[in-house]
């Protein structure tokens, strides 16, 4: 009889205990499935900053360029002027 009891209880532990893996399980597969959503997430929004960062800095130095270019053309006109006098 003895040897009963103790079987019904190491079964009842052996259930509990595969009850608990099953339930870590999926909580670890949850985990596994919200950290790589958030991952992909970010990756895609990191690019897309890439892409406008890329966007404005092209601009910016399309800008920086004509800017040179009017300085130079100024700096050209004042040396045809102060050679000619």
């Amino acid at each position: 009889m003895a040897t009963k009891t103790q079987k019904t209880k190491r079964t009842l532990v052996e259930k509990t205990a595969d009850n608990m893996l099953g339930m870590a399980t999926m909580a670890n597969d949850f985990a596994l499935n919200t950290t790589e959503k958030a991952f992909d997430t970010s990756f895609k929004m990191a690019n897309k900053s890439l892409d406008v960062t890329s966007k404005i800095m092209k601009k910016g130095l399309d800008i920086t360029a004509t800017q040179q270019d009017l300085v130079f053309d100024v700096l050209t006109g004042v040396k045809k002027k102060i050679v000619k006098k």
